[in-house]
């Protein structure tokens, strides 16, 4: 029987994040439950390091009748393996602004999705592809 540590699985975690990822899929759902599906495009790129912190960068822009916006940021993340988060915090001229929590819920060699809920109640759902 093999037991694996949760220091392997994070270090497996990481080089699986690590590069450039394209975005090919952005949900909406607003705070009445109702979905919308812009066209969106854009990527994330997250750095390869041997930290429990390290660096990402984002820019991403979608467009639809109902919902328009941009999410362009850059910072550090960390990543906790056991419940399948994805923190970031943003860096805007040098200082940290409020911590986002992401739930992961894929992550393979090609495959990322995460979702996030903002202050407003609204939820954001991401699919990149390496």
């Amino acid at each position: 029987m093999f037991a694996f540590s949760s220091c392997d699985k994070y270090e497996k975690q990481q080089k699986f994040l690590h590069g450039t990822w394209e975005l090919t899929s952005y949900r909406f759902k607003n705070q009445q439950g109702l979905s919308y599906y812009p066209e969106s495009s854009g990527s994330i790129f997250f750095e390869n390091c041997e930290s429990d912190v390290c660096a990402y960068s984002i820019s991403i822009e979608y467009a639809s009748p109902q919902i328009t916006g941009t999410r362009v940021e850059a910072g550090k993340y960390s990543l906790n393996v056991e419940d399948g988060t994805l923190y970031f915090t943003p860096i805007e001229n040098g200082t940290e602004q409020e911590q986002i929590s992401n739930f992961m819920s894929v992550l393979t060699r090609t495959d990322l999705k995460f979702q996030y809920t903002d202050d407003l109640g609204r939820s954001h759902y991401f699919v990149f592809e390496k």
